[in-house]
């Protein structure tokens, strides 16, 4: 039988509380959280906002939570969360990619010391055109592409996230991929 203690990998935790193993967990994964939240709400301010949000209910539900899946737990929490607030704002009609705002890159970038400064602009460039990219996408397609390719969660994973099946996971993926590289190919054709 699996228990929080093999999940978080700290040996130590099984003389800790349920309150202390939650906040290792939180520490485990609240990156995880905060780039899947940036990634599919655009702005640095509302993925700080949803990744505490998602801690803070995850807490309220502690006694609910099976610690052999509370990575897909808490990012289920922090997609649903996302997707509601998207849906929000669809409603208010705002723009989804707010990244002319002052602080909207995510904290957790740094510029790659084996780079020089060309380097690192185009590198900027391409990683920006590809968050534009991705935040065009619909909802449905972002969240699944965030989910696989940028957090490497199995379709098994992908699926209790977003409540749905592992053939609608994949069908998802492959049609917000191929939209993702229609979006993008006028980009890479023209900086050839």
């Amino acid at each position: 039988m699996v228990d929080q203690h093999d999940v978080l990998g700290i040996s130590e935790t099984k003389y800790m509380t349920d309150e202390q193993n939650f906040v290792v967990l939180m520490k485990q994964n609240q990156e995880r959280v905060y780039r899947l939240a940036y990634h599919l709400l655009g702005n640095a301010e509302e993925a700080r906002d949803a990744t505490q949000e998602t801690f803070v209910r995850a807490w309220k539900k502690l006694d609910a939570m099976r610690w052999k899946t509370s990575r897909a737990w808490i990012l289920k929490i922090a997609a649903n969360l996302c997707l509601d607030c998207l849906r929000r704002r669809k409603f208010r009609e705002h723009s989804l990619q707010n990244s002319d705002e002052p602080g909207s890159d995510p904290e957790y970038e740094f510029p790659d010391p084996d780079l020089n400064p060309l380097e690192h602009c185009e590198a900027k460039e391409i990683q920006d055109k590809v968050r534009e990219a991705i935040s065009k996408l619909p909802p449905a397609y972002r969240a699944v592409l965030i989910l696989r390719d940028l957090e490497g969660l199995s379709y098994q994973e992908i699926a209790d996230v977003l409540k749905t099946g592992v053939s609608k996971v994949k069908s998802d993926l492959f049609r917000g991929r191929r939209q993702l590289k229609e979006i993008l190919r006028p980009v890479f054709e023209v900086s050839r």
